[in-house]
């Protein structure tokens, strides 16, 4: 298809552009952007192919909307779909090829193998060319370890402030991206030319799944860690090929003011996407055009791209076989063609395959059903799937320029500050560090009303001033009073530096650690400062922040109370807040739950919902009265006789669970609904709650002090794989997929004859620690191990002296490892007590209970089982071992044999062959598939790029884009030269322009050679 493209600028005024001496207002940018050939884009050095991607995306003419999907080749289900299953179905690519960078640099997806990330780094760089070379447009997610503990993305554990500029991790999130930045500046064309590449970090930060998202880092902390990847790939490791994707997740009812609640800001976005789930499909395409009309809207005001980021239809079964809706991808591409216009592309989920609970597809395959629909889809436009024009960028374009601003980056507005010496950094983005009038940088600061200082600020590198103030010099005491900051910064010219487009450039902190509830408490509302403070607490679910705040307590109330809004016309079905708790709390103490409730006779179904040990609990209180009062829902008995609370109808997995204090002992969340009881009822309405606490104090739950219950008389055995199933090597890598290295299985031989068994063989090219896992969650029959007390498997050694390890996962993300040292060949049989065992020991989380034995609340939820080589012979080259006949069972079994597990290492010490400590810590799931975290080494860390010697920095002083490099040029006489901010209309004569690119030239060769060197 021949793409629309646009005309190109003079090349007087692009000059201009990219030298900073004339900067459009955000207002024209926009205006300009839609109208020539100018791109608003985040990167005003972005290559000349990334700046042609970016306008080719956000012209896309209506009826051509693109399709993408996540592992695209490198995943499937058809049995012969070597390239993906949609090439498979249609002989065609998708027109976007999505990879998961976080993922892939770890080695724990494809194409990342084995734990470096310089090796990963080239291997997706490979896989972005050969995207390229297939006419796919890559797109790369960061499903990224809590840079804190070493957890999963899925660990909540509040780690944000620490990676900001001068956090205490910020240099492990900086060895995160460095990762990021080699893998952009390897993916070359045969002719050198970089390809581009959309990046969308931080994604879906609206639910409350990662470490990013809602009540684990405040708005201001998530916009400020955006604009600090975007600052860091950008200005400081010179990375001009990527456009930037913000994406929220669904829903927002079409409401922008949520959407953009954390939105960082056109100067580091390009990209405006959205990702949500389908359900019951028909209504959630409607759902989808209605956010996705407010997207686009926003998107074409700002001059950016639209996108439909990530999305997948759920339930597809794994025979493929009678799942209804074969055109849904054809209904929504029609749907979103007619009513929002340039959407630049939809991209689905990968099809992870899987089996059973753990199976994943999003689109058909081969042979089954929806698969003559999907081809049907795949032909009606050319634009859908990929081809050699997708990928042309020779359009010529000009990135418009931006007016410099200054921003305060740490501490964020909303903080805490806990200590009377206080550092502040300022940003400077798009100034010449020569220009600034470093005499009088400074922040103001502002005491309950009244002006106290004005601390000087001293440039230190890559565009980041510092500065500190001791505040009891001043008589300010942490004593919850309040702050404002506001920087001061100007040109020698006196042109005052603007803060960012929309903000005030002020920010607001609190003085002293705040106000801790007691030990029962749940929330009494009373020690939020703010609505906002608040809604960085409760994330929504099916509704909008909005609709939750606080209010003066009802008549049984003290203080403060939430008031939470319901609104079913908005948002139909159900309305609610949940808030996370990191770590999780024990609740074992105490039978019961009250709170104070002003209901309003609605007689809607209102939901006291919480999540205990990985099980969802619920009670129902009656909002058939509007009077204040007090309620008491019982957790029942130690073992959950007579409570209030029964598993979630939505939890099949978990019917007729009992709320024992066992699972109280773990409670992760903290949920209020309101569920629509009927048309007839009222619409929409409010309701009060306040003091929520615990009561009914008893003993706390002890795993020490609890007799072992003795396993049911009925118990059965539990065949978690006895590997005779499977007929192909396939359906074995498929059953055990919940890691991306299934590569190194293969169906083999058992040990006796017509038993079969699971050979794992690896040449520890990757470290020595590799793993693969099945999933067990949500299959009662394979997940529930109260009744077992044995775990046994025959193995095959192969005289190593390396180990096996074998990791079992709950669902509250526990794990517990043992380890079988391969110092013999042939078969042997093993019986692992399950209790109490020694050598079978918790892993993670590395808290106070790292090092002990598993108890029988552990086998209440198992969540998967892995087997992974664990390198302990340095001398070896590689590991190869069976498994069969893997079951679980009642009796105590017969460990004599289990002689070759004794004198278990420490993991991190065995692993010589990398240098690295990479002791798997924990295993954590997204969108069922499962990723394993390593405990990284220090070595590989970057420094603190926002206090490092001027003369140090990376960037030349004469960049403009995030620029800010460089020391204050002076003159003979000591003074800083004058450089007025770039203004509307000013040019540069042809000649000085040339001189100017020579130096510019000349400059950033010296510095990526210095880059070059200092990395070797």
């Amino acid at each position: 298809m021949k793409r629309r493209y646009l005309t190109a600028l003079a090349s007087g005024l692009a000059l201009s552009v990219l030298f900073g001496s004339a900067a459009l207002t955000a207002s024209a940018a926009q205006d300009s952007a839609q109208q020539t050939s100018d791109v608003n884009i985040s990167d005003a050095q972005a290559t000349a192919e990334t700046r042609a991607l970016f306008a080719d995306l956000r012209d896309t003419p209506t009826e051509h909307i693109r399709f993408g999907q996540q592992h695209a080749t490198d995943e499937a289900i058809g049995a012969n779909a070597t390239q993906g299953d949609v090439f498979d179905m249609t002989g065609k690519y998708p027109a976007v090829f999505g990879f998961d960078a976080g993922l892939a640099l770890r080695g724990d997806e494809k194409p990342g193998s084995g734990s470096d990330q310089s090796a990963n780094a080239t291997a997706l760089a490979n896989a972005i060319q050969d995207a390229d070379s297939k006419g796919a447009i890559v797109t790369l997610s960061a499903h990224w370890y809590n840079p804190t503990t070493g957890g999963s993305f899925n660990d909540t554990t509040e780690t944000v402030a620490n990676i900001l500029p001068g956090g205490s991790h910020s240099a492990t999130f900086n060895a995160m991206l460095d990762g990021i930045a080699q893998t952009a500046l390897q993916a070359k064309r045969s002719d050198g030319t970089l390809i581009p590449i959309i990046f969308r970090p931080l994604h879906e930060n609206n639910g409350s799944w990662f470490w990013w998202g809602a009540t684990h880092a405040t708005a201001a902390e998530y916009k400020e860690l955006y604009r600090y990847i975007v600052n860091y790939l950008r200005d400081i490791k010179g990375v001009h090929n990527l456009l930037y994707a913000y994406s929220p997740g669904g829903k927002f009812n079409g409401d922008s003011t949520d959407y953009l609640a954390t939105y960082p800001g056109d100067q580091w976005v390009d990209v405006l996407g959205y990702d949500d789930y389908a359900d019951d499909i028909p209504p959630w395409i409607n759902a989808v055009v209605t956010d996705m009309t407010m997207v686009g809207n926003e998107a074409k005001s700002r001059g950016k791209i639209a996108a439909f980021t990530e999305f997948g239809r759920k339930n597809i079964p794994q025979s493929g076989k009678d799942y209804g809706n074969y055109d849904f991808y054809d209904a929504l591409r029609k749907a979103l063609i007619q009513s929002v216009p340039n959407i630049a592309y939809v991209m689905t989920w990968a099809n992870f395959g899987g089996s059973g609970t753990s199976f994943q597809s999003y689109t058909p395959w081969k042979g089954s059903d929806g698969e003559s629909e999907f081809v049907a889809f795949a032909n009606s436009d050319d634009s859908l799937m990929a081809s050699p024009e997708n990928v042309d960028y020779s359009a010529t374009t000009s990135a418009v320029s931006r007016t410099g601003s200054a921003r305060i980056v740490t501490p964020v507005t909303g903080s805490r500050i806990t200590s009377t010496t206080l550092q502040i950094r300022v940003k400077v983005d798009d100034v010449q560090i020569s220009s600034i009038n470093m005499d009088t940088a400074s922040v103001s600061i502002i005491h309950e009303g009244t002006t106290v200082a004005s601390v000087p600020m001293t440039y230190s590198c890559n565009g980041y001033f510092n500065g500190t103030i001791n505040l009891a010099d001043y008589g300010i005491a942490l004593d919850q009073t309040s702050l404002t900051l506001t920087p001061q910064f100007a040109t020698l010219d006196g042109t005052a530096i603007s803060p960012l487009i929309g903000e005030s450039g002020s920010i607001t902190v609190k003085l002293g650690d705040k106000p801790q509830d007691d030990a029962n408490v749940i929330d009494t509302f009373d020690t939020y400062d703010s609505d906002e403070d608040l809604r960085n607490t409760y994330s929504p679910n099916n509704t909008t922040r909005a609709n939750i705040s606080l209010t003066n307590a009802p008549g049984k109330g003290e203080g403060q109370a939430l008031q939470l809004n319901y609104d079913f016309p908005s948002y139909p079905g159900y309305n609610g807040f949940a808030r996370a708790f990191s770590p999780q709390r024990d609740w074992s103490a105490y039978s019961a739950m009250s709170m104070v409730l002003q209901a309003d006779g609605s007689n809607h179904k209102f939901v006291v919902q919480i999540n205990a040990g990985g099980v969802t609990f619920e009670a129902y209180p009656s909002l058939q009265n509007a009077d204040s009062q007090e309620l008491t829902l019982n957790f029942g008995d130690a073992d959950g006789n007579g409570s209030d609370f029964s598993p979630a109808s939505w939890d099949t997995a978990n019917a007729g669970r009992k709320l024992n204090q066992q699972l109280l002992s773990n409670v992760g969340s903290f949920a209020l609904y309101v569920n629509d009881n009927g048309a007839e009822l009222p619409r929409s309405g409010a309701l009060i709650i306040d003091s929520v606490s615990l009561t009914g104090e008893r003993d706390p739950y002890s795993a020490e002090g609890t007799p072992t219950p003795t396993p049911s008389e009925d118990a059965e055995p539990i065949n978690i794989d006895d590997f005779t199933s499977y007929t192909e090597t396939k359906e074995l890598r498929s059953a055990w997929s919940n890691r991306s290295h299934t590569d190194v299985l293969s169906l083999a031989e058992g040990p006796s004859e017509n038993e079969k068994s699971m050979r794992f063989s690896y040449d520890f090219s990757g470290g020595g620690w590799l793993d693969v896992a099945r999933y067990l969650a949500n299959d009662e029959t394979l997940s529930n191990w109260s009744d077992q007390r044995t775990l046994s498997l025959d193995v095959q050694g192969d005289g190593s002296g390396n180990a096996l390890s074998l990791q079992l996962g709950t669902s509250t993300g526990t794990y517990f490892q043992h380890d079988i040292k391969l110092d013999f060949t042939g078969w042997r049989h093993f019986d692992i007590a399950l209790l109490d065992n020694a050598e079978l020991t918790q892993t993670w989380p590395d808290n106070s209970n790292k090092g002990t034995p598993m108890t029988a609340s552990d086998l209440v939820s198992m969540k998967e089982i892995v087997f992974a080589s664990n390198q302990w012979n340095p001398e070896t080259d590689d590991i190869t071992f069976a498994v069969s006949n893997l079951k679980v069972s009642p009796n105590s079994g017969n460990a004599e044999d289990d002689s070759a597990a004794q004198g278990t290492l420490n993991q991190a010490n065995a692993n010589t062959d990398t240098g690295n400590a990479s002791d798997v810590s924990i295993t954590t799931e997204h969108e069922g598939k499962i990723a394993v975290a390593h405990e990284e080494s220090d070595e590989t860390q970057s420094a603190d790029v926002t206090n490092l010697p001027a003369s140090s920095c990376p960037i030349a002083n004469t960049e403009i884009s995030g620029d800010n490099g460089g020391q204050p040029q002076t003159t003979a006489k000591g003074k800083k030269q004058s450089t007025e901010l770039a203004k509307t209309g000013s040019s540069i004569a042809g000649i000085a322009a040339l001189a100017l690119i020579c130096a510019a030239v000349s400059v950033i060769t010296v510095s990526a050679r210095r880059l070059h060197m200092s990395d070797e």
